[in-house]
């Protein structure tokens, strides 16, 4: 699944997975909290997830948020003239 695939189905399942994440995540973090083991070293941990998972997704759902690619009109290699 990448973000100019034609895929149908693609943008339901990113959207998909996005919710699924964050309510994970944010069930995860809440039974840390209630277990009193929800310190910056889990903390960093949850962000890592979210980070990891989020951002691809959301490159499917909006890919003009991804930088274009622009290729060179003239393929050669120049040489420089100063010495």
């Amino acid at each position: 699944m990448l973000p100019h695939d034609d895929k149908p189905w693609a943008k339901t399942l990113a959207r998909t997975v996005i919710c699924v994440t964050i309510v994970g995540l944010v069930c995860l973090s809440l039974f840390l909290e209630s277990r009193n083991m929800f310190h910056i070293p889990e903390m960093v941990g949850v962000f890592l997830l979210f980070l990891t998972i989020v951002p691809p997704n959301l490159a499917v759902l909006y890919p003009w948020i991804l930088p274009t690619h622009h290729d060179p009109n003239n393929s050669r290699t120049t040489k420089s003239t100063a010495r």
